[in-house]
């Protein structure tokens, strides 16, 4: 990395809270401009090339080193407390930063060491391959490949890590598997590591997930299931935020994070197109298109294109005002109608709250959403429905409080009764008859401990499958490839499975 690009980087990252850390869409297209119009291994060695310039800490406990490290990377900032992306156990920092390890953790590389021979190089002492972890779960994880374990034999709680037996390349291996929420930040973090030291002679373990190679450097099993964890477990604010300490440190960034479609082009299904850092979607602190755009779970769902000729933008979901009972495994918007406007609820980044209302227009009972914080799923339980939002969060609500906890655990989560209440709305209540309402005042939902006929209650718009299926403008009309909904091209050759595609800048469906 020239100096030019060093300035950049540092003038972007001053300071070590979340805010101050952060790098806007400007900054970091400078930084990654090296990899404008490259395919596949040419944009794998250049970015082989970008992230490997950076200063490493000494590795271990005291000034300087890795645990001093860890204090900006995977503390929070508002407890104490350290993130432990392993086990459900929790361990609490120092008051202060003085590179203390914290006792029963071990500094962990997810990567392990063993399998470039154990040196201590750069990759030994590489913040975006270190974690803490509980001692016993490092012990436990080995030097496994990460993978899918189908046979467990050893697991934390719920959530968290498994190590067992399972089938990956055609073999069965000793494998260990990451918490379903943690699966798209190690792979992202693998991803990284098999870049930046494509270079290194891999033995040992590490021969079973990866190659000797400069591309694709990761065996096939390996990248194809770490591409779909990525793209299933999306980037969150915390990896963010552990992306930005991390580089205000060594001065290099995992631009797998920077631009969560990156993959895509090295390993995916577009590694035909060129990329280009200056249109493509990313985590910038002043980009949105990514953090507001929806996961797929159907074929025929949009998602965020990522498309060689039109600049990124998230795909929104047509969702139309219904009175009918929800129905278990469908999505919708709970919406509260307040002084002629309309407010759609949307979940917050954190443990617990209250929902907010974001403004949004009515188009005669229609409306269109891209935030993933909006969309709920209601899935059916035993006396009423889950309701669970676009993160895969789960409403819960603890009687004492007014509030709505977002829960990863459903079994934790509440059990909402649904009943219309004849003029559009509905009365949507707990076992202990909190009830959810919109306060005007506060323009946002609460679980309310008294009914208060002042406060409006939410109307649901259920996603509409049908719309949008006419023009939509992702490729040239000229283009007669074909496309899927996250804008990636489908070879000329393939069969197309049953679902929505793109050609010529029209959507058709494969059935």
């Amino acid at each position: 990395m020239n100096r030019y690009f060093r300035m950049i980087i540092a003038a972007a990252l001053i300071g070590v809270s979340t805010s101050a850390n952060a790098i806007d869409r400007n900054a970091l297209a400078q930084y990654a401009s090296s990899l404008k119009g490259l395919k596949k291994e040419q944009l794998k060695q250049k970015l082989h090339e970008l992230m490997n310039e950076k200063t490493v800490l000494e590795y271990g406990s005291g000034k300087r080193k890795t645990w001093y490290g860890f204090w900006y990377t995977d503390r929070d900032y508002k407890t104490n407390a350290c993130i432990n992306r392993y086990s459900e156990h929790s361990f609490t920092f120092p008051t202060s930063n003085e590179g203390r390890s914290i006792k029963g953790m071990n500094i962990e590389h997810s990567f392990p060491k063993s399998w470039w021979g154990g040196t201590v190089t750069p990759a030994y002492c590489d913040l975006y391959n270190l974690y803490p972890c509980e001692a016993v779960t490092n012990r436990d994880k080995s030097n496994y490949p990460m993978g899918i374990v189908t046979d467990v034999k050893k697991a934390a709680a719920k959530g968290y890590t498994k190590i067992g037996r399972g089938n990956a390349g055609g073999e069965k291996l000793m494998l260990w598997e990451p918490g379903d929420r943690f699966k798209g930040e190690f792979s992202r973090s693998y991803m990284y590591m098999a870049t930046t030291y494509q270079d290194y002679v891999w033995v040992k373990a590490g021969t079973q997930s990866l190659e000797r190679n400069d591309w694709p450097t990761l065996k096939p099993w390996a990248y194809t299931l770490y591409l779909k964890w990525s793209r299933k477990d999306r980037v969150d604010s915390m990896e963010i935020a552990r992306n930005n300490a991390a580089a205000k440190i060594q001065h290099n960034r995992n631009l797998y994070v920077d631009y969560p479609n990156l993959c895509e082009y090295v390993w995916g299904d577009s590694m035909d197109v060129a990329f280009d850092p200056y249109r493509s979607v990313t985590t910038a602190s002043d980009d949105d298109r990514y953090t507001g755009a929806v996961v797929p779970d159907t074929p025929d769902t949009p998602d965020t294109p990522d498309t060689p000729d039109t600049p990124d933008t998230p795909q929104s979901i047509t969702f139309v005002k219904t009175t009918a009972m929800p129905e278990s495994g469908k999505r919708y918007l709970m919406v509260a109608e307040a002084d002629g406007q309309c407010y759609v609820c949307t979940s917050l980044d954190r443990k617990y709250g209250y929902p907010k209302g974001t403004k949004m227009a009515d188009d005669n009972g229609k409306m269109a959403a891209s935030d993933a914080k909006m969309i709920l799923t209601f899935e059916q339980g035993t006396t009423g429905f889950y309701i669970k939002d676009g993160n895969d969060k789960y409403y819960g609500q603890e009687e004492e409080f007014q509030t709505i906890r977002f829960l990863d655990d459903k079994s934790k989560a509440a059990e909402w009764t649904v009943a219309p209440k004849g003029d559009g709305a509905f009365r949507i209540t707990t076992s202990a008859n909190h009830i959810i309402q919109y306060s005007k005042s506060h323009q946002s939902f609460g679980a309310y401990k008294t009914e208060d006929g002042s406060k409006p209650y939410p109307m649901l718009y259920v996603e509409d499958k049908t719309a949008g299926i006419a023009a939509l403008r992702t490729a040239s009309a000229s283009d007669d490839a074909v496309y899927s909904l996250q804008g990636v091209r489908i070879p000329a050759d393939a069969r197309l499975a049953p679902g929505i595609y793109i050609r010529g800048g029209r959507k058709f469906v494969v059935r």
